[in-house]
Protein backbone atom coordinates (compact mmCIF):
# COMPACT_ATOMS: atom_id res chain seq x y z
CA UNK A 1 0.00 0.00 0.00
CA UNK A 2 1.37 3.01 -1.26
CA UNK A 3 0.13 6.54 0.97
CA UNK A 4 0.41 9.17 -1.20
CA UNK A 5 0.08 12.94 0.62
CA UNK A 6 0.14 16.13 -1.59
CA UNK A 7 0.43 19.29 0.60
CA UNK A 8 0.95 22.85 -0.33
CA UNK A 9 3.35 23.41 2.85
CA UNK A 10 6.03 20.84 3.88
CA UNK A 11 3.51 18.10 4.35
CA UNK A 12 5.32 17.18 8.00
CA UNK A 13 1.97 17.69 9.79
CA UNK A 14 0.05 15.59 7.59
CA UNK A 15 2.35 13.07 7.22
CA UNK A 16 2.48 12.88 11.26
CA UNK A 17 -1.41 12.19 10.76
CA UNK A 18 -1.11 9.65 8.26
CA UNK A 19 1.37 7.58 10.54
CA UNK A 20 -1.03 7.53 13.12
CA UNK A 21 -4.08 6.95 11.29
CA UNK A 22 -2.35 3.89 9.35
CA UNK A 23 -0.81 2.01 12.12
CA UNK A 24 -4.40 1.42 13.24
CA UNK A 25 -4.60 -0.87 10.84
CA UNK A 26 -2.30 -4.22 10.67
CA UNK A 27 -1.05 -3.23 6.84
CA UNK A 28 2.03 -2.75 5.34
CA UNK A 29 2.79 0.68 3.55
CA UNK A 30 4.95 3.20 2.18
CA UNK A 31 4.64 7.02 2.33
CA UNK A 32 4.61 9.60 -0.62
CA UNK A 33 5.25 13.12 0.60
CA UNK A 34 4.50 15.72 -2.40
CA UNK A 35 5.37 18.99 -0.74
CA UNK A 36 4.48 22.78 -1.73
CA UNK A 37 2.28 22.29 -4.28
CA UNK A 38 0.49 25.40 -4.34
CA UNK A 39 -0.71 25.64 -8.26
CA UNK A 40 -1.91 23.84 -11.42
CA UNK A 41 1.08 22.97 -13.10
CA UNK A 42 2.69 21.09 -10.17
CA UNK A 43 -0.49 19.50 -9.06
CA UNK A 44 -1.14 18.04 -12.41
CA UNK A 45 2.33 17.05 -12.58
CA UNK A 46 1.88 14.97 -9.37
CA UNK A 47 -1.21 13.87 -10.06
CA UNK A 48 0.41 11.83 -13.35
CA UNK A 49 2.91 10.39 -11.21
CA UNK A 50 0.46 8.90 -8.87
CA UNK A 51 -2.19 7.78 -11.02
CA UNK A 52 0.98 6.08 -13.20
CA UNK A 53 1.70 3.94 -10.07
CA UNK A 54 0.85 0.32 -10.10
CA UNK A 55 0.29 -0.31 -6.74
CA UNK A 56 -2.70 -0.40 -4.25
CA UNK A 57 -3.21 3.53 -2.91
CA UNK A 58 -4.76 6.18 -0.66
CA UNK A 59 -3.93 9.79 -1.64
CA UNK A 60 -3.98 12.32 1.04
CA UNK A 61 -4.33 16.07 0.16
CA UNK A 62 -4.25 19.33 2.47
CA UNK A 63 -4.62 22.34 -0.03
CA UNK A 64 -6.30 25.71 0.66
CA UNK A 65 -6.94 26.50 -3.33
CA UNK A 66 -10.75 25.45 -3.91
CA UNK A 67 -10.41 25.11 -7.57
CA UNK A 68 -7.01 22.77 -7.09
CA UNK A 69 -9.24 20.73 -4.79
CA UNK A 70 -12.21 20.24 -7.11
CA UNK A 71 -9.17 19.27 -9.55
CA UNK A 72 -8.04 16.80 -7.14
CA UNK A 73 -11.74 15.21 -6.51
CA UNK A 74 -12.57 15.30 -10.44
CA UNK A 75 -9.13 13.52 -11.01
CA UNK A 76 -9.48 11.00 -8.52
CA UNK A 77 -12.93 10.32 -9.77
CA UNK A 78 -11.71 9.37 -13.36
CA UNK A 79 -9.05 7.46 -12.28
CA UNK A 80 -10.62 5.53 -9.47
CA UNK A 81 -8.43 6.81 -6.83
CA UNK A 82 -9.46 7.04 -3.81
CA UNK A 83 -8.80 9.69 -1.45
CA UNK A 84 -9.20 11.95 1.37
CA UNK A 85 -9.38 15.36 1.97
CA UNK A 86 -8.04 16.47 5.36
CA UNK A 87 -10.64 19.18 5.44
CA UNK A 88 -13.08 16.13 6.18
CA UNK A 89 -10.78 13.35 7.74
CA UNK A 90 -11.67 10.69 10.17
CA UNK A 91 -10.52 7.65 10.89
CA UNK A 92 -13.79 5.79 9.87
CA UNK A 93 -13.18 6.99 6.20
CA UNK A 94 -10.04 5.25 6.32
CA UNK A 95 -11.36 2.45 7.34
CA UNK A 96 -14.20 2.59 4.91
CA UNK A 97 -11.44 2.34 2.20
CA UNK A 98 -9.26 -0.33 3.45
CA UNK A 99 -12.38 -2.29 4.42
CA UNK A 100 -11.15 -2.86 7.80
CA UNK A 101 -11.85 -1.95 11.07
CA UNK A 102 -9.64 0.09 13.72
CA UNK A 103 -8.24 -1.56 16.93
CA UNK A 104 -10.53 -1.82 19.71
CA UNK A 105 -7.66 0.38 21.61
CA UNK A 106 -7.62 3.32 18.71
CA UNK A 107 -8.75 6.59 20.64
CA UNK A 108 -11.43 8.37 18.98
CA UNK A 109 -10.68 11.83 19.39
CA UNK A 110 -9.90 13.20 16.16
CA UNK A 111 -5.94 13.37 15.26
CA UNK A 112 -6.92 16.25 13.29
CA UNK A 113 -7.70 18.49 16.30
CA UNK A 114 -5.14 16.89 17.85
CA UNK A 115 -2.61 19.00 19.67
CA UNK A 116 0.44 18.19 17.77
CA UNK A 117 -1.23 17.92 14.52
CA UNK A 118 -2.66 21.91 15.14
CA UNK A 119 1.13 23.24 16.10
CA UNK A 120 2.35 21.49 12.90
CA UNK A 121 -0.01 22.81 10.78
CA UNK A 122 0.30 26.08 13.12
CA UNK A 123 4.20 26.14 12.02
CA UNK A 124 3.71 25.16 8.54
CA UNK A 125 1.36 27.84 8.17
CA UNK A 126 3.65 30.51 9.54
CA UNK A 127 6.27 29.43 7.36
CA UNK A 128 4.76 29.50 4.10
CA UNK A 129 3.02 33.22 5.00
CA UNK A 130 5.74 34.97 6.05
CA UNK A 131 7.19 38.43 5.37
CA UNK A 132 3.72 38.92 3.12
CA UNK A 133 4.29 35.59 1.13
CA UNK A 134 0.65 35.43 -0.23
CA UNK A 135 -1.75 37.97 1.51
CA UNK A 136 -4.85 35.35 0.65
CA UNK A 137 -3.76 33.75 4.47
CA UNK A 138 -5.29 36.60 6.49
CA UNK A 139 -8.69 35.48 5.55
CA UNK A 140 -7.43 31.82 7.15
CA UNK A 141 -4.96 33.26 9.96
CA UNK A 142 -6.13 33.51 13.71
CA UNK A 143 -3.85 36.66 13.80
CA UNK A 144 -2.15 38.99 11.84
CA UNK A 145 1.59 40.82 12.64
CA UNK A 146 2.31 43.87 11.18
CA UNK A 147 5.44 45.69 11.39
CA UNK A 148 8.48 47.42 9.23
CA UNK A 149 11.26 45.00 8.50
CA UNK A 150 13.33 43.77 11.63
CA UNK A 151 10.86 44.24 14.05
CA UNK A 152 10.54 40.88 15.10
CA UNK A 153 7.83 39.90 12.80
CA UNK A 154 9.18 36.68 11.67
CA UNK A 155 10.18 35.04 15.10
CA UNK A 156 7.50 36.20 17.21
CA UNK A 157 5.22 34.37 14.04
CA UNK A 158 7.42 30.98 14.53
CA UNK A 159 6.63 31.21 18.12
CA UNK A 160 3.23 31.95 18.21
CA UNK A 161 2.65 28.88 15.43
CA UNK A 162 4.85 26.61 18.37
CA UNK A 163 1.97 27.48 20.17
CA UNK A 164 -0.55 26.43 17.76
CA UNK A 165 -1.70 29.97 16.23
CA UNK A 166 -1.63 30.52 12.25
CA UNK A 167 -0.15 33.83 12.20
CA UNK A 168 0.14 36.20 9.14
CA UNK A 169 3.18 38.57 9.07
CA UNK A 170 2.83 41.20 7.08
CA UNK A 171 5.63 43.78 5.82
CA UNK A 172 5.09 47.55 6.08
CA UNK A 173 6.74 49.22 3.82
CA UNK A 174 7.43 53.47 3.14
CA UNK A 175 5.25 54.81 0.67
CA UNK A 176 3.30 51.14 -0.05
CA UNK A 177 -0.26 50.75 0.82
CA UNK A 178 -0.97 47.57 2.64
CA UNK A 179 -3.36 44.52 0.97
CA UNK A 180 -6.74 45.51 0.99
CA UNK A 181 -7.34 41.99 2.70
CA UNK A 182 -6.22 43.36 5.81
CA UNK A 183 -9.09 45.68 6.30
CA UNK A 184 -11.57 42.81 5.50
CA UNK A 185 -10.46 41.36 9.00
CA UNK A 186 -11.24 41.68 12.60
CA UNK A 187 -8.82 44.46 13.60
CA UNK A 188 -8.91 43.26 17.32
CA UNK A 189 -6.82 40.02 15.72
CA UNK A 190 -4.50 42.39 13.62
CA UNK A 191 -1.17 43.57 16.18
CA UNK A 192 1.14 46.09 14.84
CA UNK A 193 5.17 45.71 16.28
CA UNK A 194 6.20 49.61 16.82
CA UNK A 195 10.07 49.74 18.47
CA UNK A 196 12.41 52.61 19.11
CA UNK A 197 14.56 53.88 16.11
CA UNK A 198 17.67 53.64 18.41
CA UNK A 199 17.46 49.70 18.26
CA UNK A 200 16.04 49.53 15.25
CA UNK A 201 18.58 50.72 13.51
CA UNK A 202 21.04 48.43 15.80
CA UNK A 203 19.27 44.93 14.60
CA UNK A 204 19.59 46.54 10.67
CA UNK A 205 22.92 47.17 10.78
CA UNK A 206 23.74 43.94 12.54
CA UNK A 207 21.61 42.16 9.99
CA UNK A 208 23.74 44.20 6.93
CA UNK A 209 26.93 43.20 8.69
CA UNK A 210 25.88 39.37 8.70
CA UNK A 211 25.16 39.45 4.94
CA UNK A 212 28.73 41.32 4.54
CA UNK A 213 26.54 44.03 3.06
CA UNK A 214 27.71 48.02 3.59
CA UNK A 215 26.33 49.17 6.35
CA UNK A 216 25.62 52.86 4.64
CA UNK A 217 22.37 52.61 3.09
CA UNK A 218 19.07 53.71 3.46
CA UNK A 219 18.02 50.51 5.54
CA UNK A 220 20.04 51.50 8.38
CA UNK A 221 19.66 55.64 7.81
CA UNK A 222 18.47 57.12 11.01
CA UNK A 223 16.08 60.06 9.29
CA UNK A 224 14.76 56.83 6.81
CA UNK A 225 14.10 54.76 9.72
CA UNK A 226 12.10 57.31 11.58
CA UNK A 227 10.23 57.89 8.22
CA UNK A 228 8.69 54.25 7.96
CA UNK A 229 8.14 53.97 12.04
CA UNK A 230 6.02 56.87 11.55
CA UNK A 231 4.31 55.82 8.06
CA UNK A 232 3.93 52.47 9.92
CA UNK A 233 2.31 54.06 12.83
CA UNK A 234 -0.34 56.11 10.70
CA UNK A 235 -1.34 52.23 9.44
CA UNK A 236 -1.96 50.96 12.54
CA UNK A 237 -4.24 53.87 13.79
CA UNK A 238 -5.83 53.70 10.28
CA UNK A 239 -6.23 50.31 11.13
CA UNK A 240 -6.73 50.42 14.86
CA UNK A 241 -4.89 47.45 15.64
CA UNK A 242 -3.24 46.39 18.95
CA UNK A 243 0.16 48.31 19.02
CA UNK A 244 2.79 46.45 21.14
CA UNK A 245 6.06 48.15 21.81
CA UNK A 246 8.62 45.87 21.64
CA UNK A 247 12.00 47.70 22.45
CA UNK A 248 12.36 46.26 25.65
CA UNK A 249 10.05 42.57 25.19
CA UNK A 250 11.62 39.51 24.60
CA UNK A 251 9.86 37.55 21.63
CA UNK A 252 8.00 35.60 24.74
CA UNK A 253 6.96 38.53 26.65
CA UNK A 254 5.36 39.82 22.97
CA UNK A 255 3.87 36.53 22.41
CA UNK A 256 2.12 36.05 25.74
CA UNK A 257 0.26 39.66 25.51
CA UNK A 258 -0.84 38.73 22.34
CA UNK A 259 -1.92 35.45 23.34
CA UNK A 260 -3.26 37.20 26.50
CA UNK A 261 -5.49 39.66 24.10
CA UNK A 262 -6.78 36.57 21.62
CA UNK A 263 -8.05 34.36 24.75
CA UNK A 264 -9.86 37.59 26.55
CA UNK A 265 -11.72 38.19 22.71
CA UNK A 266 -12.82 34.64 22.56
CA UNK A 267 -13.54 34.35 26.20
CA UNK A 268 -16.06 37.91 24.98
CA UNK A 269 -17.02 36.25 21.96
CA UNK A 270 -18.56 33.41 24.14
CA UNK A 271 -20.28 35.61 26.47
CA UNK A 272 -21.80 37.35 23.73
Amino acid sequence: MVINIISDTSGHATEHLVKKTMIQFDIKFKIKVYSYIDNMIDLEKVLNIIKDQNNEQILYYSIQDSKMNVYIDNFCDLYQIDNINLMGFSVNKISEVLGIKPKDNFDSNNLYESEFFRKMNALDFAIKYDDGKDFRSLKACDLALIGVSRSSKTPTSMYLASKGYKVSNIPILLGNNVPRELYEIDNKIIFGLDINPKVLREYRLQRLKSLKLSTDSQYSDMKRIKEELAYAKEIMEDLDCTVIDITNKSIEETSEIIINKLKNLERGNKSD
